[in-house]
């Protein structure tokens, strides 16, 4: 048993509608801020994620040459066999000594005529100093076999 939000006469705790008051019982409404919250603040670590990396940009390695946080190598691209989803594999080399939290990689897809369809991500936590991580970036789309080429976007961590 429980009660109605509304009435607070003690309803069966499976009713979906109070059979006093007439109402139903959705999600509570701090539950709906709280989730609102935290899409804020993920939304709020992504964009500081970004700063970071644009602060730290490349370092030099003695020889006036930048060196890359991650180099990225492409083995695979490919629609499913139901048309729904295009992936693409490969592999992202962590090139610091530096750990990160959380990586992800992003591929921009087009169609033959230049159209933008979406976007194939995948994403890791904990990539290690001098890691490799093998990806499997994925995109939905309602005709996947439509995908002509996917180009890199960015890597994004932190």
């Amino acid at each position: 048993m429980k009660k109605c939000k509304y009435c607070q006469t003690e309803i069966d705790s499976k009713a979906k509608i109070c059979p006093h008051c007439k109402k139903k019982q959705g999600k509570p409404k701090w539950l709906i801020a709280l989730i609102v919250i935290v899409v804020i603040i993920i939304i709020v670590s992504v964009a500081g994620g970004n700063e970071e990396n644009a602060k730290e940009g490349n370092v030099s390695n003695g020889d006036n040459k930048p060196t890359e946080k991650f180099t990225y190598e492409v083995t695979k691209q490919y629609a499913d066999e139901y048309g729904m989803s295009y992936y693409i594999e490969g592999s992202v080399k962590n090139n610091k000594d530096k750990d990160y939290s959380y990586v992800q990689i992003e591929f921009v897809c087009y169609d033959a005529d230049g159209n933008n369809l979406g976007t194939a991500i995948d994403n890791t936590n904990n990539l290690l100093g001098n890691q490799t991580w093998k990806f499997k970036a994925m995109a939905m789309f309602s005709d996947a076999e439509t995908v002509d080429h996917c180009d890199y976007h960015e890597i994004t961590s932190w």
